[in-house]
C-alpha cells in the first residue's frame, strides 16, 4: 500500500472497538493461510457477513470490464456452472456505480428499487432486501466488490460499520493481490521448466544423432526408468529429477570425439578409455547448471556396476545411487533389443536372459526383479 493508504488504514483502526480489531485480525489471519484465490475469496465474503451479523453475501473481482462471480455466502452449489460466474460489468448499473466512485453504494429496500434486468435476476433469486456493495480497493484501482445484505428485513448501516468495510477492503485486496503475484511467479516457474524440459529434449536429439542412436530409444529409456523410478518407491517430488537425469544420460557424449563415438567397429583399448570418460565430461558439464545438478546421478553413474566392476569411480552395492542402478537395467535392456550398427537386435527374451543372470553383478537385484514384474505387467 502507499502511504495515503497506510495514513487512512490506520486513521480507521484507531477508531475501530477492540471487540471489533480482534475480529479483523482473525480474518487478517485466515486470509495469510492460503494463496488459492477461491478460499480467499470465500473467507473474505463469509467474515464480511459474519462481522455484520448477516446471512448472505458475494464477492466478484473485476477482470477487464467483467465480472467474476469469487464466491457468496451461502457457498454455491457444486454444480454451479463456470458460465454462470461471469457478468458483464455494464448489466449492473450499482457495481458500475461503485467502480467509477471508488465509495460504496446501499439500497434500502432493493425489492423498491429501480434495478436492471440482471440486477433484479441476482436480488430475487438471493431474496436479498437491504444491500450494501463495497469496492475492494488496491492502490487508486477497484479490482472487486463485495456485497452483503439481508433476506429477511431492512437494515441501516453504522458509520463504524462502513470503517470495518474499508478495513477489510484494505485486507481482502492485498490477499487477492498475494495471491494473484503468487499464481504469476508459480507460472513463471512452470514456463521456465518448460523452457528447460524443451532445452534438454534438444540436447538429447543432437546427441542421438551425433551416436547414430534413433530418438525413440531416448524417448523409451526415459519412460521405462520413470515408471520402473516410481513402481521402486521414489517419490513423485523426485521423479522429475529422475527423468532429466535418464533423459541427459549420455550427455557427456557431446565431448567425445566423433572418430570414436561414430565408430561402427569395436574400440580399441585407447579409444575404449577415451569413450568412459563421458560420465565425467557429464558431471563436469551438468555440476554448473544448478538445475539439473539434482539429475546428475543417472549420467554420472549408469556404469557403474553392483559388484564394483563398473566405472568411473567403481562403486560397488548401494553406494551407487538408486536412480543410477535403476536406469542401468533399463538402459542395457533397451540397448540390446534395439539394431546398432555393429550388432543386431537381440530378442526380448534373449535381452530378459541377460538381464537375470547379470543381478547381483552388473544390476541391483531389487531394480531386476521389479523390472521383469513390470515387464510381465
Amino acid at each position: 500500500m502507499e502511504r495515503t493508504e497506510n495514513t487512512k488504514y490506520e486513521e480507521l483502526t484507531t477508531r475501530i472497538p477492540a471487540k471489533e480489531l480482534s475480529a479483523l485480525l482473525k480474518v487478517s489471519s485466515s486470509l495469510a493461510s492460503t494463496m488459492d484465490l477461491i478460499e480467499v475469496l470465500q473467507i473474505a465474503i463469509e467474515s464480511a457477513a459474519d462481522l455484520f451479523g448477516l446471512n448472505t453475501g458475494a464477492i466478484y473481482t473485476l477482470e477487464n470490464g467483467e465480472l467474476y462471480l469469487g464466491a457468496t455466502t451461502p457457498p454455491l452449489p457444486a454444480h454451479f456452472s463456470d458460465e454462470l460466474r461471469f457478468a458483464k460489468l455494464g448489466d449492473h448499473p450499482h457495481i458500475c456505480k461503485v467502480v467509477s466512485t471508488k465509495a460504496p453504494v446501499y439500497l434500502a429496500d432493493a425489492r423498491k428499487s429501480h434495478l436492471s434486468a440482471a440486477e433484479k435476476i441476482a436480488v430475487d433469486s438471493r431474496h436479498l432486501v437491504s444491500i450494501l456493495y463495497f469496492p475492494l480497493l488496491l492502490k487508486d484501482d477497484v479490482i472487486g466488490v463485495f456485497i452483503v445484505g439481508t433476506t429477511d428485513k431492512t437494515r441501516l448501516f453504522a458509520s463504524n460499520e462502513i470503517d470495518l468495510c474499508y478495513i477489510l477492503s484494505f485486507q481482502v485486496s492485498l490477499a487477492i493481490a498475494n495471491t494473484l503475484l503468487y499464481k504469476k511467479a508459480q507460472q513463471s516457474i512452470v514456463d521456465l521448466s518448460r523452457a528447460y524440459e524443451a532445452t534438454l529434449e534438444g540436447w538429447s536429439r543432437v546427441l542421438d544423432m551425433r551416436d547414430h542412436i534413433t530418438e525413440e530409444h531416448t524417448r523409451r529409456v526415459v519412460e521405462l526408468t520413470v515408471a520402473l523410478a516410481s513402481r521402486m518407491g521414489i517419490p513423485d517430488s523426485d521423479l522429475g529429477h529422475v527423468r532429466r537425469g535418464a533423459l541427459m544420460h549420455d550427455i557427456g557424449k557431446m565431448a567425445i570425439p566423433d572418430a570414436v563415438l561414430q565408430k561402427p567397429d569395436a574400440l580399441s583399448d585407447a579409444e575404449q578409455k577415451i569413450m568412459q570418460t563421458h560420465p565425467e565430461k557429464a558431471r563436469q558439464l551438468l555440476a554448473q547448471i544448478d538445475y539439473l545438478s539434482p539429475a546428475m546421478d543417472i549420467p554420472y553413474c549408469h556404469h557403474e556396476k553392483w559388484d564394483g566392476s563398473g566405472y568411473p569411480c567403481g562403486l560397488k552395492g548401494e553406494e551407487i545411487p538408486l536412480a543410477a542402478r535403476i536406469f542401468a537395467v533399463i538402459d542395457v535392456f533397451d540397448a540390446l533389443t534395439s539394431d546398432r550398427p555393429y550388432r543386431k537386435a537381440w530378442t526380448k527374451e534373449e535381452a530378459l536372459d541377460y538381464i537375470k543372470n547379470q543381478s547381483g553383478k552388473h544390476f541391483y537385484p531389487e531394480a531386476v526383479r521389479v523390472f521383469l514384474e513390470m515387464i510381465e505387467a
